[in-house]
């Protein structure tokens, strides 16, 4: 269970009684609403049946309800994603949450067919086409403006390219976020020259991004948001969040435009 979307949710009040929120995949969701809303004032998760858990919230007005329930249907329609069996023997919880806006493809379809996004992510990489990187720009601004945890972050950054990629579309896509929320983004953050990262195996991986990341300045206590155009095994993403962490970050965010079926980069 890699990549979820909450699939339902039910909020419902009873007269005279406090509002109670129950949710499905609970290991998961439960902790990004507590993340999302801080001074929720509830009585805690109780487990429910068949993986289900639920809590009564108390004294929530009705705009923080609305604002509730608009942030349980954005989890609707985005991507979740968590530490695969790949990535397990060598994270743990070096990304607090990580989210990608759809697959890249369609599911169960021959030939291959793209999604919307994942049409727009293919167009903006290998054409470099203008209102392809702008259209993704707006997307993932919408997901961060209407994410509250995401919202809050102190810096927005792509994940960087090695010195020798000509365009980089996270580059691309930050720039254009900026522009959309009206905030700085950035990090002077590079990365060394390495072996490019499909088709190898985990530990090839991970020796290829071992001391590649270079920090020229603090991110000491603050909170960070990666972006990224495809998540596809994960590597790059958490190794970075890895060396954040190491380097004093509080907590480490990723947000991708695509993530791929498979979580093995095909090998």
């Amino acid at each position: 269970m890699s990549r979820i979307t909450l699939g339902w949710f039910n909020l419902t009040q009873k007269p005279d009684q406090d509002l109670c929120l129950k949710i499905p995949i609970c290991e998961v969701y439960s902790g990004i609403i507590d993340r999302a809303f801080p001074d929720l004032d509830h009585i805690g998760w109780r487990d429910d049946t068949k993986g289900t858990c639920y809590t009564f919230i108390k004294n929530i007005d009705d705009d923080e309800r609305e604002r509730l329930r608009h942030f349980l249907e954005l989890l609707q329609i985005i991507l979740c994603l968590t530490v695969t069996e790949h990535l397990a023997p060598h994270f743990a919880t070096e990304l607090d949450e990580a989210y990608a806006l759809d697959f890249n493809f369609k599911q169960d379809t021959f030939p291959l067919a793209y999604t919307e996004i994942g049409s727009l992510e293919h167009l903006a990489k290998e054409e470099q086409n203008r209102d392809a990187i702008n259209d993704l720009a707006k997307r993932l601004a919408d997901v961060i403006s209407r994410h509250p945890t995401l919202s809050r972050v102190e810096v927005i950054a792509p994940i960087p390219p090695r010195p020798s990629k000509q365009f980089h579309l996270p580059v691309e896509v930050v720039n254009e976020i900026s522009k959309l929320l009206n905030r700085e983004v950035g990090l002077r953050l590079t990365k060394d020259e390495h072996p490019k990262l499909r088709g190898l195996a985990m530990a090839d991986k991970l020796a290829a991004l071992n001391g590649v990341f270079h920090l020229n300045e603090s991110v000491d206590g603050k909170t960070v948001l990666l972006i990224d155009d495809l998540y596809q095994s994960g590597t790059s993403a958490w190794a970075l969040a890895k060396f954040l962490k190491e380097n004093g970050a509080r907590e480490v965010y990723a947000l991708a435009c695509v993530k791929s079926w498979r979580d093995t980069d095909n090998q």
